[in-house]
């Protein structure tokens, strides 16, 4: 919204669709990004959809004659079962969206045996931990929530689920290339101006141990020499 609000001219007219798991939780993100939007003084609209992802239809977007359209999934593609995987890219392709971004774990949880995963599993969060260790101070209620509410479910449920009950199947961006080319999309470059606005942020952080590669037009942001997370972005 900011690269909007400082377009010559003034920004354009923007509508987003935000998906949750309940009408509540979306229209709970609609209120936070409508004041932003009135803040900035872009003209904005908000459409919540309470669905699951792999229960999305076309109708539920409601999209207009001349809209451009853009897909944003971060960290929600990895919990579509499998066997709804295939038919929710197909139908996003369907849509001809100008552009599709995803952010995912840079980890392997979907293995179908247990010692593999667990394996996976301790290598990956002890990255996340020992750098939430320099971020955060040990007391930092900020750090107990997103350790509470977000890191302990997902390890729980990759070491103790099985079955449709494992919902955290992350899977490495090379994993992710395979099923995005497979459903007929093909991979575009993050821009120059979105690798440099990515390394002014992550500066802004006194803790000198994030690390920021590219990987054939993605973007990778690791700890140490562990990536933790890919930025991808696809046409089709």
């Amino acid at each position: 919204m900011q690269a909007l609000a400082a377009r010559p001219g003034g920004a354009p007219f923007l509508r987003i669709t935000g998906v949750g798991a309940t009408i509540e939780s979306a229209k709970e993100t609609g209120r936070c990004l409508t004041e932003l939007a009135h803040s900035l003084h872009v003209p904005f609209e908000f459409h919540p959809v309470g669905e699951q992802l792999e229960d999305l239809k076309p109708h539920m977007f409601n999209r207009r004659v001349g809209e451009a359209l853009a897909v944003n999934a971060v960290n929600r593609l990895h919990r579509v079962p499998s066997n709804c995987l295939g038919n929710l890219l197909a139908m996003i392709r369907d849509q001809a969206p100008n552009i599709v971004t995803i952010v995912e774990q840079e980890a392997s949880h979907n293995g179908p045996y247990f010692l593999g995963r667990f394996l996976e599993a301790l290598h990956y969060y002890s990255a996340i931990f020992d750098s939430l260790d320099a971020t955060f101070p040990p007391d930092s209620a900020q750090r107990a929530k997103v350790e509470q509410y977000i890191f302990a479910p997902e390890i729980r449920n990759i070491v103790a689920c099985e079955g449709g009950e494992r919902t955290a199947r992350h899977e490495r961006l090379e994993k992710w290339r395979k099923i995005m080319e497979g459903k007929g999309f093909r991979g575009v470059p993050l821009s120059a101006n979105a690798v440099t606005q990515s390394k002014i942020l992550l500066g802004l952080y006194s803790c000198d141990g994030y690390r920021l590669t590219e990987d054939n037009g993605c973007l990778l942001l690791g700890w140490q020499d562990r990536a933790l997370l890919a930025a991808s972005a696809w046409r089709c």
